[in-house]
């Protein structure tokens, strides 16, 4: 005689606790039924027969795989209309902004305003348009050097240097944000 297998660990009983009342016994193949349904989750509070300790569903070693296994999304149920009227869908898939990081690890967009905007700050503030454009060291030294060279009377020269530079690295950074947004397009 074929000796018998082991019992599954799910043909024991449980009683379940919930809403304030205990149910039961059920065994755990009617508990991964009640998951499926919905009335019961890995929180409600179970007791294996035999023993005088409630625990979450979750925790109880026998019932634990009931709670591993990933549910599958139900589909919405069908859309029907009277007759004669029209069926409009809405979903809302819109994309997060793609994010791009430079060569530094900072992120950056585009900059197409940027180029008037930086040339504009420059214009203002010796430095300000680096700022702008996230090379805020390059701004800052180019406002200190500015400054002090205000004292000789050249502060002129980087200021004009900094007008300069602002507009060509906001140019330089949108040049690289596009081929970077192509090759993210392409793949």
């Amino acid at each position: 005689m074929a000796p018998l297998p082991p019992p599954h660990p799910l043909d024991n009983e449980w009683y379940a606790y919930v809403d304030g009342q205990t149910y039961g016994p059920y065994s755990g193949h009617q508990l991964g039924d009640f998951v499926k349904e919905g009335r019961i989750d890995g929180a409600t509070q179970v007791m294996l027969i035999g023993s005088e300790i409630w625990t979450r569903a979750a925790e109880d070693s026998r019932l634990a795989e009931l709670f591993r296994t990933s549910r599958k999304p139900q589909a919405p149920p069908p859309i029907s209309a009277a007759p004669g009227s029209t069926v409009v869908q809405v979903t809302n898939t819109i994309a997060p902004p793609t994010v791009i990081f430079m060569d530094d690890g900072s992120p950056f967009g585009p900059k197409s305003p940027g180029l008037a905007l930086a040339l504009a700050l420059s214009l203002i503030l010796c430095g300000a348009g680096q700022m702008y454009c996230g090379r805020v060291g390059r701004g800052f030294l180019m406002l200190f050097g500015s400054l002090f060279l205000w004292v000789v009377m050249l502060g002129w020269i980087i200021w004009i240097w900094s007008i300069i530079d602002a507009y060509s690295t906001a140019k330089k950074m949108n040049i690289r944000y596009q081929q970077r947004m192509l090759a993210i397009q392409s793949r």
